[in-house]
């Protein structure tokens, strides 16, 4: 791909808010917020802060509205060549899904960002010149729970993120459709919308519970130059993101919301290594969202960013949240270009007019010589030579053996020069390999790092949890010592009770004097008889207490047993992480000393390389004295980037009809499977409005 007028462009970033529901006026139905009269800035009065965007639209704001100005110039970029991506961002409820793609597709009024996008796209189409011939491209993908499933195709369910010079970053064996009207496309956001992942939840009776992304591939080609404009387009719904307590999610819809809180948090710190002038990586890979977004987040796309907040005081911290968000993406530089690629035809006609242009000259400088010839001037055959100045005496004939000498010293020159280039580029290539192996070096060195401080983390939460364990298992005996020590105190308790109660008169001589006592007087029988049962209750109890006692005892030995296993099993584990250790620290003092070696040979081979270039410059220097080499013009084929790869097979191929699958044989040979589209190309003409109706496209069932 060849790049046409770079140049940094920042971010746009657009507030809309949403009004309030039924929860929310229920809860207080006060607003957090004020919008401010110059429509670009909002200010919080519970932290007194204004925050300033692009633009501000309030809860009376139409869609329209929003997409024209949040919207439609990335999508009149793309038509242009460019690359671009309008994302939605903001917590769960508050309007992206709305926002990006309304209610109902259909409505006019209320259809969204996505909807739009299409008329606006074919509109564009209609509009261009009737040699302008375009191709459109299609494919709807969503990242749910971290993996990448086609909405297309939904058989296919986790894709894979693949990058290479020629493509930059894309989706591998992505559903991609050839669409040529409107309503194939309205026709596949509908089969989407219906595979796409959706739950309720407290807040959202249909929330998104993955992050949707819409592309769409433009190509247009000129038919009189035969160049070729690639631009792709990215519109991306977010999942909200939300707090539990408020969601009341469980069970699958929590792992949802802690797999789209996980992306979002991901986002976010992208975004802040972009924006922090210390930082020095920037980390894509930790979620496939960060990754899929790479080049619309501080690459080669105009992004237009429309945050949707809640203006109601119930979810104050989630819009202070997203506000802050929408601030910090502000601050981030794109570097936009379009996306140009020069076919074969092009630069067979480049060619063409570069050989009318030498034509044209070598009948210039015949004239020429013959106006010299008619003059008397001498015209010298040898045309490096410079031609004489009229008046001037011509220079002295040159010896043919001096001539034939110089010849030779020129050959002698030329071939020492080719032996030194030879050498330079054998020590170039020696410099490679070290700096490949010193970068290897320093990756180890790296890992070693990273793995003898996450052992010695480990080591010391090992100990942490050994000495809470000791103090643990010191409590348990302090317990048990107790324990015995009231046991024995009851059991002699019980023993003098016994003895107490053997000591007392047996129940035949209690029931004969009684008896004989009885004749007497009956109210001193009844008084024994009382007194007799308090001892038989705390007799029992004693048993009871006793019998808890025995069994929590034992249950303190067997727990100390336990407890004294594991401590050895932890010292066991320790021994060994230390062991561990050891080895790493003694890895990385070898691949520290390897470091070194590599720096020393790294700077010996650059001083000798110096020392050889300097050499080449004096050969140099004395061979173009003695005579002036010819060089023959070299065309320089130009670099193929952005998006998409196409192998132009000549000027037989017929217009307007590109291969099925985008890259090079030798790029489908080593790069992993590109995307397989599942319909036949079609060509659309600029200016041409009799495009044929699709058929439907019904949704599968599930």
């Amino acid at each position: 791909m060849a790049s046409e007028d770079p140049h940094e462009e920042s971010i746009k970033v657009c507030c809309r808010f949403r009004p309030q529901n039924q929860l929310e006026k229920e809860q207080s139905g006060k607003i957090c917020i004020t919008l401010g009269d110059d429509i670009t800035s909002v200010y919080v009065p519970t932290i007194d802060t204004s925050f300033v965007y692009d633009r501000v639209f309030g809860s009376e704001s139409t869609q329209k509205e929003v997409y024209d100005y949040a919207a439609k110039p990335i999508i009149n970029g793309v038509l242009r060549g460019f690359n671009g991506t309008v994302f939605a961002y903001g917590q769960t409820s508050s309007g992206k899904t709305h926002t990006m793609e309304g209610p109902d597709i259909e409505d006019e009024v209320q259809m969204g960002v996505i909807p739009r996008m299409v008329w606006s796209i074919f509109d564009g189409i209609d509009h261009a010149a009737d040699y302008i011939e375009f191709v459109v491209k299609v494919a709807i993908v969503e990242i749910y729970n971290e993996r990448i499933r086609d909405l297309l195709d939904p058989k296919k369910d986790n894709l894979k993120i693949h990058e290479d010079k020629a493509r930059g970053v894309f989706i591998g064996e992505v559903t991609e459709t050839y669409v040529g009207s409107e309503q194939e496309i309205f026709d596949m956001m509908k089969v989407g919308k219906y595979n796409r992942s959706v739950a309720e939840t407290n807040l959202n009776e249909h929330s998104s519970r993955s992050h949707l992304i819409f592309m769409m591939t433009i190509e247009q080609k000129n038919l009189h130059d035969r160049s070729l404009k690639v631009g792709k387009l990215h519109l991306v719904d977010l999942a909200g993101s939300e707090k539990v307590a408020k969601t009341g999610a469980s069970g699958e819809r929590l792992d949802e919301a802690k797999n789209i809180n996980r992306s979002l948090s991901a986002l976010g710190n992208v975004i802040n290594a972009l924006t922090d002038r210390k930082s020095t990586h920037v980390p894509y890979r930790d979620s496939k969202l960060s990754r899929v977004l790479q080049e619309s987040l501080g690459g080669n796309a105009k992004t237009s960013l429309i945050i949707t907040c809640s203006p109601s005081y119930f979810n104050e911290q989630e819009t202070i949240s997203t506000l802050r968000f929408g601030q910090r993406a502000k601050m981030i530089k794109n570097v936009v270009k379009v996306n140009h690629e020069r076919s074969v035809e092009e630069l067979k006609l480049l060619l063409q007019r570069r050989d009318q242009i030498v034509g044209d000259l070598r009948h210039r400088v015949s004239l020429l010589e013959q106006l010299l010839r008619s003059n008397g001037i001498p015209v010298p055959e040898d045309k490096g030579l410079s031609l004489p100045l009229p008046g001037t005496a011509s220079p002295a004939p040159v010896d043919e053996a001096e001539k034939t000498e110089l010849e030779e010293q020129l050959q002698e020159l030329r071939s020492k020069l080719k032996e030194k280039s030879d050498e330079f580029c054998e020590a170039s290539k020696e410099k490679d390999d070290l700096l490949s192996q010193l970068q290897l070096a320093q990756n180890e060195q790296r890992r070693l790092s990273m793995e003898a401080k996450n052992a010695k983390e480990e080591v010391e939460n090992m100990d942490y949890e050994r000495q809470e364990q000791a103090s643990e298992l010191a409590k348990l005996q302090n317990e048990k010592t107790a324990l015995e020590s009231e046991l024995e105190a009851l059991s002699k308790n019980y023993t003098n009770l016994f003895q107490e109660k053997a000591g007392t008169p047996t129940s035949r001589e209690r029931e004969r004097e009684p008896a004989a006592m009885c004749s007497r007087s009956r109210a001193p029988c009844l008084e024994d008889k009382d007194a007799d049962r308090p001892l038989k209750k705390k007799v029992s109890q004693l048993d009871k207490n006793l019998e808890s006692l025995t069994v929590m005892y034992h249950k303190l030995v067997a727990q100390n047993s336990g407890l004294k296993v594991e401590v050895t099993e932890n010292d066991n584990k320790i021994k060994r992480k230390d062991l561990r250790i050891q080895q790493l620290e003694s890895n990385l003092r070898e691949a520290k000393q390897k470091y070194t070696k590599l720096m020393t040979q790294c700077a010996n081979l650059t001083a000798m390389i110096d020392v050889r270039g300097r050499k080449n410059c004096n050969v140099c220097g004395s061979s173009g004295g003695n005579s002036q080499a010819r060089r023959s013009p070299a065309v320089v084929r130009p670099l193929r980037g952005g998006v998409s790869a196409r192998v132009e097979t000549g000027l037989g191929d017929p217009v307007g009809t590109p291969k099925a699958t985008s890259g090079s044989p030798s790029e489908r040979a080593d790069s992993p499977k590109a995307s397989s589209p599942t319909s036949s190309p079609v060509s659309l003409r600029g200016g041409t409005k009799s495009r044929a109706k699709a058929p439907v496209y019904d949704p599968p069932s599930r």
